[in-house]
């Protein structure tokens, strides 16, 4: 198989990834490894923690809408690592009010080619950006900047929405708001990119 190939192949997975996610499809189990692990704004573990589960926020009444920008691959042999944007656009009731909440994220995959399939081994989420608005324009959503304060401007509205339905959140994701980590982060993945022509 040609790079081409590789990288095309690549880009269909974590896409097809993205798409089960949103459909709640139990075919997502698929695009992982057993032993991959996940990080997002509302979990880090083994996989199991992160199919079939939501976090708090999330109102069953409503469907999550996702979008995906085109994938960057980084390929090197049998392993790469995926930089994928995406936007969640998801409904709920905010204080009595239907809202709309746009969460903007990067989600950072790291690939493997293993007997011969390309699937994900690990998966991490990074807050970009957020947005939280009434429906219905004109309407009130009755929050004070008081409510906001404290609360991490790369996911200051999803933390808000995550603790108002009773769950919590770290402070400390990984967020656009604290550049180091996230250099932290891509650095990890070149070298675990690396790693594999010594193997």
């Amino acid at each position: 198989m040609s790079k081409g190939e590789d990288i095309a192949e690549i880009s269909e997975l974590v896409a097809r990834e993205r798409l089960f996610r949103a459909r709640h499809n139990p075919e997502i189990a698929d695009c992982y490894y057993p032993d991959a692990t996940v990080a997002t704004s509302w979990q880090q573990g083994p996989l199991s923690t992160f199919i079939g589960s939501d976090s708090k926020e999330v109102d069953p009444r409503f469907t999550i809408v996702g979008n995906i920008s085109p994938a960057v691959v980084h390929l090197n042999e049998k392993r790469a690592y995926v930089e994928l944007p995406t936007c969640t656009h998801m409904r709920m009731m905010v204080n009595g009010t239907l809202a709309q909440i746009e969460s903007y994220r990067r989600l950072i995959y790291r690939v493997e080619k293993r007997n011969g399939e390309w699937k994900i081994s690990q998966m991490t989420s990074i807050n970009e950006n957020d947005d939280l608005r009434p429906v219905i324009a004109g309407q009130d959503l009755h929050i004070k900047s008081s409510d906001l304060e404290g609360l991490r401007p790369s996911y200051q509205f999803l933390a808000y929405v995550r603790k108002a339905a009773g769950g919590d959140i770290s402070n400390d994701l990984l967020g656009t708001d604290r550049p180091e980590d996230i250099d932290k982060l891509y650095a990890q993945a070149e070298t675990w990119l690396q790693q594999e022509t010594k193997l």
